[in-house]
C-alpha cells in the first residue's frame, strides 16, 4: 500500500510540474572526484536552455562543502518554458533537494548500488527521483539490463539510457578534460529533446570551447546512447530500510543525539561503528585481500583513514565493506605482491566478511578472489585525478607469501 501511495504522490508532483511546463534535471556524481564535472554539466544545461528562450536555474545538494572524497553528491536544474523567472524561482529556487526528475544522470555506474547522501539517512536508490516515463542516464560500459538489476523496483515504466564510457575522475585542484561533460550534454538531448536540443548543444559547445572536436563528441554521443524501456516491477526489492520522519506529535522537547555505543571485540565486525552513516557507498572499487599471502605487517590496518579493518584472533585484518570508501590506501601501502588489490565494486553483490569466507574454505576463497581480480591492476597516480597506471599481471608467475612488490 505504501508503494502505491508514494507512486501517487510522484504522479501528482509530475502533473503539477507538467502544467507549469517545468523540466527537472539532476546529475549524480562523486564528491571531489567529479565535482567540477557535475558543475559543468548542470550549468551548461541551464545556459543551453537560455539559448532556446527558456527560463532555467540550477542548485546543488546531497553533501557538505567541500565535498568529501567519493561521497555521492548531486546538482540539479529546473528548466521552464513559457514561465517567468519569478515564477520559476518561486517554484524551485528555495529547494535544497529535488523532489523528482525527468532526467537523472549518473556519472559513475557504481552509484546504481545505492547512495548515502548527506541530505538523507540511509542508503537511497539512485532511481529514487525518476518519474513515470522519465529517464535515468548512466555513463557506463554495462548494458541497461545489467544495471536495472541493481535498481529498486518501480510500479511504473521508465527508461534506462547508457552512454558508453568510463567514470571520469579528477581531483579538487585538477580537471580531467576527456569530453565527458559535452558527451553527456549530447546524450541528454537524445533522451529528452524537449529539455535541450542537439543543434543548440552543438552550437553552444562550439562557441564556448572553440573546438570542433568537442562539438563532434557531443553529436557522436547523441547517436551512441542505448535506451531500454523498464517495465513496472522490473528491478529488485530495495534491501535497505528507508528513513521514516517522525510525525509532528512524536517530536520531543529539546535535542537528543544518541551516540553509537563504544564496544570492541576481536574479529569481523568487532569494532563498533556509526550505524547511520556507513560510507560504503563512497567506493567505486573495493580491496580484496589474499590472507594466504599476508605477513600480518599491520600497515593496512594502521594506514586506513576510515579504520575499516577489524583485527582477527589469528592476526589478520578483515575489511568491513559497509564502511570502506575504496580509497586504495591499503593496496598502496601493502608490501606484499598482489596481497591487496582494488577491484570494481560492481563485481560484488554483498558486503560479507572476506575473512569468514577465507576461514570457511581457504582454497575456494583464493580461487574466488583470483576470479574477481583477473590480471589487470589499476594503481592510482600520485596526483589525485590524473588517472590510473594499468599493470597487466603475468598469471604464469606464482605468488608467494611475503613476496615483495616490484
Amino acid at each position: 500500500m505504501k508503494v502505491y501511495y508514494c507512486s501517487l504522490v510522484t504522479v501528482l508532483i509530475e502533473m503539477i510540474a507538467s502544467e507549469k511546463n517545468i523540466k527537472r534535471f539532476v546529475v549524480n556524481y562523486r564528491g571531489i572526484f567529479q565535482k567540477t564535472l557535475g558543475k559543468r554539466i548542470s550549468t551548461d544545461i541551464v545556459y543551453i536552455a537560455h539559448r532556446e528562450g527558456k527560463t532555467a536555474l540550477f542548485n546543488g545538494r546531497y553533501s557538505d562543502d567541500p565535498e568529501r572524497n567519493g561521497i555521492p553528491a548531486a546538482r540539479f536544474a529546473f528548466i521552464g518554458e513559457n514561465i517567468s523567472e519569478e515564477d520559476l524561482e518561486a517554484e524551485a529556487a528555495a529547494k535544497m533537494d529535488i523532489d523528482n526528475a525527468d532526467v537523472v544522470v549518473v556519472l559513475d555506474d557504481t552509484l546504481a548500488k545505492g547512495v548515502e547522501p548527506w541530505g538523507y539517512y540511509g542508503i537511497m536508490p539512485i532511481n529514487e527521483k525518476v518519474i513515470p516515463n522519465g529517464v535515468i542516464l548512466f555513463v557506463s560500459r554495462r548494458s541497461p539490463q545489467e544495471l536495472v538489476k541493481e535498481l529498486e523496483r518501480k510500479p511504473f515504466s521508465y527508461k534506462i539510457a547508457v552512454l558508453p564510457g568510463d567514470a571520469s575522475f579528477s581531483g579538487l585542484w585538477y580537471y580531467k578534460d576527456d569530453m565527458t561533460d559535452v558527451r553527456v550534454l549530447g546524450a541528454v538531448a537524445r533522451v529528452d529533446p524537449k529539455m535541450i536540443n542537439i543543434d543548440d548543444v552543438v552550437s553552444y559547445v562550439k562557441e564556448k570551447y572553440k573546438s570542433d572536436q568537442k562539438a563532434e563528441a557531443a553529436l557522436k554521443a547523441y547517436d551512441e546512447v542505448v535506451i531500454y524501456n523498464v517495465k513496472p516491477g522490473e528491478g529488485r526489492d530495495w534491501p535497505y530500510k528507508k528513513p521514516e520522519l517522525p510525525k509532528w506529535n512524536e517530536f520531543s522537547e529539546g535535542l537528543k543525539v544518541v551516540p553509537p555505543s563504544q564496544e570492541y571485540k576481536i574479529g569481523p565486525r568487532g569494532l563498533n561503528r556509526n550505524p547511520v552513516f556507513k560510507r560504503g557507498t563512497s567506493k567505486t572499487q573495493r580491496p580484496l585481500v589474499r590472507f594466504d599471502l599476508c605477513t600480518k605487517c599491520t600497515l593496512c590496518w594502521y594506514d586506513c583513514p576510515d579504520e575499516v579493518f577489524d583485527v582477527t584472533k589469528d592476526g589478520y585484518y578483515d575489511p568491513n565493506y559497509e564502511y570502506c570508501t575504496g580509497c586504495g590506501r591499503c593496496a598502496e601501502v601493502c608490501p606484499v605482491d598482489d596481497c591487496i588489490v582494488m577491484v570494481d565494486e560492481m563485481n560484488f553483490d554483498n558486503n560479507d566478511s572476506a575473512y569468514e569466507m577465507y576461514k570457511k574454505d581457504p582454497k575456494a576463497y583464493v580461487e574466488w578472489v583470483e576470479s574477481k581480480k583477473k590480471n589487470i591492476r589499476k594503481i592510482p597516480e600520485f596526483i589525485t585525478g590524473k588517472g590510473e597506471k594499468v599493470i597487466v599481471r603475468d598469471k604464469s608467475i606464482p605468488l608467494k607469501k611475503g613476496g615483495a612488490k616490484e
